[in-house]
């Protein structure tokens, strides 16, 4: 049982499961096993997938200690100003779980679900640089202003126009025309004759 509750944490994003009910029903699996390590997800699981905790708690028969979690996550969503669709959660004042190391296993969740999007950030930064660098070896500071101008489609001025039809328009055709030969040309290695 633990080793499918893991896969299903793992799936669950703990990643995306079909439906609510497949996350209702891995609550009411994790609550079942009262393994504290489990139990941690489920903050981050009902933050994600806005499960019916109605539902969970008619289900249950650990309803204690899934209350007891609902007032942690609810004390953890208020702290990190995440709105919560609690309703009339019941108050349970036993404190057998810790707080902190529920807070501190959501907010690493919170950065992990996080994390592709900063990869993703990094790539498009280095895109971006290694496409300045490409432009500032063939085209000057002013075509390179005319060229962002063009691809934010922003108007230019007559002198910028008649710029970029007399040089930038002609540079760019020739890279287009280019394309193929540069790529063979660059795929050959060239033939070093120490005689000469």
């Amino acid at each position: 049982m633990a080793g499918e509750i893991e896969r299903k944490l793992s799936e669950a994003g703990y990643h995306m499961l079909s439906s609510n009910e497949g996350i209702e029903d891995l609550i009411l699996n994790i609550l079942n096993t009262k393994n504290i390590r489990y139990l941690k997800a489920i903050p981050f699981l009902i933050y994600k997938y806005k499960p019916d905790i109605d539902n969970i708690l008619k289900k249950t028969k650990e309803d204690n200690l899934f209350i007891e979690i609902l007032n942690i996550s609810e004390k953890i969503f208020h702290e990190l100003n995440i709105k919560t669709n609690f309703n009339n959660i019941p108050n349970n004042n036993k404190k057998n779980l810790d707080y902190k190391e529920f807070k501190e296993e959501f907010e690493m969740q919170l950065r992990n679900e996080n994390r592709p999007n900063l990869l993703i950030d990094k790539e498009k930064i280095y895109a971006e640089r290694n496409l300045q660098m490409g432009l500032s070896k063939l085209f000057t500071k002013k075509e390179k202003e005319i060229i962002t101008n063009i691809m934010e489609d922003k108007p230019i001025d007559k002198t910028d126009y008649e710029y970029y039809s007399r040089k930038t328009k002609k540079k760019l055709n020739s890279i287009i025309n280019l394309q193929e030969f540069s790529r063979t040309i660059y795929a050959k290695k060239p033939v070093y004759n120490k005689e000469i």
